[in-house]
């Protein structure tokens, strides 16, 4: 199969498999995980024993607890010799806690380890190596990585414009791009990994007993993107449609979601008061393709889905987002990490001039000193917008610095 080599991915797992530390890759499953630790250990094979276990192969079939990880291990390595474990799925694994516990002791062996659900951590390993590990979540492929790979799989020479408005139909996830791209094999496709993802990480693990309405919920929220949302809200409206859903049902279908990566919760921020706010939050999907699949592509839902790229392009450049509420108005994104703040505003089109008032509004009344930027598909950036920078998206997403 044809690859392209992720290397923000790849660089980052090679400065954090140096630390005494489990290395725990985590994100929603077909965005590149697997592809990514085999490229990974065939470029430590040059240096050290490696050692790898793919959960998902039946060659690894037997190994399914603790002990049976322990067993393979230690004869697949020279005696003595370092070397670096890596398995892929290991939530697949009875007990794995322990044993990479274990390992991670006996000095002379580092560990990566992947896995499709947030709660990855939940279980022994917190405890018993609190402090010891690091995480970091693979995303879909960024607009750049969709154009290479899309480009090395032989499909038309495309750029810009023409290559986004394919990128929006498809979204990131880069086994898509292996397919003949007919929309029916590519909504049939993109509905398959949804249902693999919604069936195995959430409906089973969970138990769910009433599959219809959690779906009718899942619906729901990709309708939504973008869009304030509160679990009374969806409540109210299943009970609107005559289907029973309390507040709390609600809250645990959104933490099953968030803990397989299908959606993220962005809470308010108050810029006055400086505090988190705990309702009214918006949601974001782990990739637009998977709503495209389930709902099909909308030119009316663009504001939306552009928001939700912007968004999980700030994820992936390292940024804790929030949603700025200023009074009654509202910023789209206030994206901060150690090097300082920023404040983000998304639209479509700017268009005429009262379209550009009403999106700087919100910019032009904060009274900090953090940059202000407002970013649009126009390739034509106005010439006065009171000290508000004007980035392209497109721009942005082909990895323009803020």
């Amino acid at each position: 199969m044809i690859e392209i080599k992720r290397t923000f991915y790849l660089e980052r797992l090679h400065r954090f498999i140096e630390t005494p530390t489990i290395v725990v890759v985590t994100g929603l499953r077909r965005v590149g995980k697997s592809i990514l630790l085999r490229q990974f250990a065939d470029e430590m094979r040059s240096e050290t024993d490696v050692v790898y276990i793919d959960k998902e192969s039946l060659d690894f079939d037997t190994i399914r607890s603790s002990h049976d990880l322990i067993n393979y291990v230690d004869p697949a390595s020279r005696k003595g010799v370092p070397r670096v474990l890596i398995i892929d799925e290991v939530q697949e694994i009875q007990d794995w806690e322990r044993a990479t516990a274990a390992l991670l002791g006996s000095g002379n062996t580092r560990i990566l380890v992947s896995g499709s659900n947030a709660s990855l951590l939940s279980g022994e390993l917190a405890t018993r190596i609190a402090g010891r590990y690091l995480t970091f979540q693979v995303f879909p492929l960024t607009l750049r990585e969709f154009g290479d790979l899309y480009r090395l799989t032989g499909k038309t020479n495309v750029e810009g414009a023409e290559l986004f408005r394919i990128y929006l139909r498809l979204g990131g996830l880069p086994g898509i791009l292996h397919t003949d791209l007919s929309e029916i094999v590519v909504n049939q496709m993109l509905r398959d990994v949804f249902n693999t993802i919604a069936l195995r990480d959430v409906v089973s693990r969970h138990r769910i007993r009433n599959v219809r309405l959690f779906e009718d919920v899942v619906m729901f929220l990709m309708d939504n993107i973008g869009s304030l949302i509160s679990a009374k809200r969806i409540s109210d409206f299943m009970k609107s449609q005559r289907r029973d859903l309390s507040v709390d049902t609600v809250l645990n279908y959104l933490s099953y979601l968030q803990d397989a990566f299908l959606c993220e919760i962005v809470n308010r921020f108050d810029i006055k008061g400086r505090r988190r706010m705990e309702v009214n939050n918006k949601l974001y999907l782990g990739d637009i393709g998977l709503r495209n699949g389930l709902l099909g592509f909308r030119e009316r839902d663009i504001s939306g889905i552009l928001e939700n790229l912007v968004y999980l392009e700030l994820r992936r450049r390292g940024f804790t987002v929030s949603v700025g509420s200023l009074g009654e108005r509202e910023i789209d994104f206030v994206a901060e990490k150690e090097s300082g703040r920023f404040y983000i505003q998304v639209a479509y089109q700017l268009g005429a001039r009262a379209t550009i008032s009403r999106e700087i509004k919100p910019l032009s009344d904060l009274h900090d000193a953090y940059p202000r930027i407002l970013m649009s598909m126009d390739q034509i950036q106005p010439r006065d917008l009171n000290g508000i920078q004007h980035r392209g998206i497109l721009d942005f997403l082909l990895g323009a610095e803020l």
